[in-house]
């Protein structure tokens, strides 16, 4: 029977002790820290969600084999920047993240977030394209303390609730004390039937899309191989065999990099919590 070899590059925390059943692909083990963020990110599919999918396939082709520790999202982001994890995905890359993060030139997918509302409430629909339109109309948004939420109601001086987890913002939204929630929109749906149930989310309707955002992997700069695999990634990402993987995502391109970056001021996925 052949025997490999594991090297493992990130620190163990105590409290997140190696789960085999959360390790897929085949090769030197890399660990990432997550948390749930149905269905891109999950412990409920066997893939662990699309993204993670994503990753998996990425670092199984450059040799890895990509382990998932799911954890809160502001503890993933915390311990991957302490050096306690390599890497942590998906998150926006915004001007503070620069300095904390080495963050990759090739995002790993594109966030549609969109406006989610009750159809009762707006009958003939809302007509939403970007967060001027909530000042111009007087809708009232309501955010997630983890998310971006409240750092762009302030950016473009609107009034909204914050409160302290998606279930809560749901149960915000279908009581009538806010008027939209803005989400990816795959996620959207999930945590909108998860919360309030299958026949309540069919009386949901959702804006257009508004600016999209690309989302990178942070690689941590106090772990002794986070910039090494940085490169690496990129130079697998613009090699012929990464540009055939991404293809498919429509964001290997440099222009589309650019159009979906932070600081073009997209909104963040998941902002401190990515999720």
């Amino acid at each position: 029977m052949l025997t490999v070899a594991i090297v493992i590059f990130s620190a163990l925390p105590s409290f997140a002790a190696p789960d085999p059943s959360k390790a897929t692909g085949y090769g030197t083990e890399i660990r990432f820290a997550v948390a749930e963020w149905p269905p891109l990110v999950t412990e409920d599919r066997e893939d662990f969600g699309r993204l993670s999918a994503r990753i998996t396939e990425i670092f199984s082709a450059m040799g890895y084999e990509a382990r998932f520790d799911f954890l809160s999202w502001p503890r993933a982001l915390e311990l991957t920047r302490r050096g306690d994890y390599v890497a942590t995905f998906p998150w926006l890359r915004t001007p503070e993240r620069v300095d904390v993060f080495h963050i990759p030139v090739f995002a790993m997918a594109r966030a549609l977030h969109k406006g989610f509302y009750k159809k009762s409430r707006f009958p003939d629909g809302l007509e939403v394209t970007d967060f001027n339109d909530l000042v111009e109309l007087g809708l009232r948004p309501v955010g997630i303390t983890s998310y971006w939420h409240a750092e762009e109601f302030a950016k473009y001086g609107i009034t909204g609730e914050i409160v302290a987890n998606p279930e809560s913002a749901w149960r915000f939204l279908e009581a009538g004390r806010a008027d939209i929630l803005f989400e990816e929109e795959e996620v959207g749906w999930v945590d909108l039937k998860n919360t309030l149930g299958e026949a309540v989310a069919e009386t949901y309707a959702t804006t257009s899309a508004i600016p999209t955002s690309n989302m990178f992997i942070l690689f941590s700069r106090h772990h002794p191989d986070g910039e090494r695999l940085k490169l690496a990634f990129d130079d697998f990402m613009a090699s012929e065999q990464g540009q055939g993987i991404c293809e498919p995502w429509s964001i290997c391109t440099p222009e589309a990099q650019t159009k979906g970056d932070a600081s073009n001021d997209a909104p963040d996925a998941i902002s401190d919590g990515a999720n």
